[in-house]
């Protein structure tokens, strides 16, 4: 990738669930970040939305990242739902079967 962007992930705590926007290259390198803002929220049984509009590349790693959240989501009695996701991460989850797996909206769903 020529045009190396690091990961941002801000969070919005809406009371009944928790979306945070993440921006930029979801990788080997960035992993961490995702999963340092995602696992207390799942891990609480919470509702965790990523909105991934603005996710422009994930590798494996970034794939295994979001399995880990699923897995730790579903221990807990918590969700994750995966929100707008752009056309080259979507082709990822489809190629992989994940979409399968994880449940992928096309557009981050009203608070309540």
């Amino acid at each position: 990738m020529s045009d190396f962007q690091l990961l941002t992930v801000s969070t919005e705590d809406r009371g009944t669930d928790v979306v945070a926007t993440v921006s930029g290259e979801l990788d080997f390198g960035t992993t961490n970040d995702l999963l340092a803002a995602g696992e207390p929220v799942v891990s609480a049984g919470r509702a965790l939305i990523l909105d991934l509009a603005g996710l422009s590349f994930c590798d494996s790693s970034g794939l295994g990242a979001l399995v880990q959240l699923h897995r730790a989501a579903d221990a807990a009695g918590g969700s994750l739902t995966l929100a707008a996701p752009q056309p080259r991460v979507e082709s990822v989850l489809r190629v992989t079967m994940l979409h399968k797996l994880l449940t992928v909206v096309d557009r981050v769903p009203a608070g309540s």
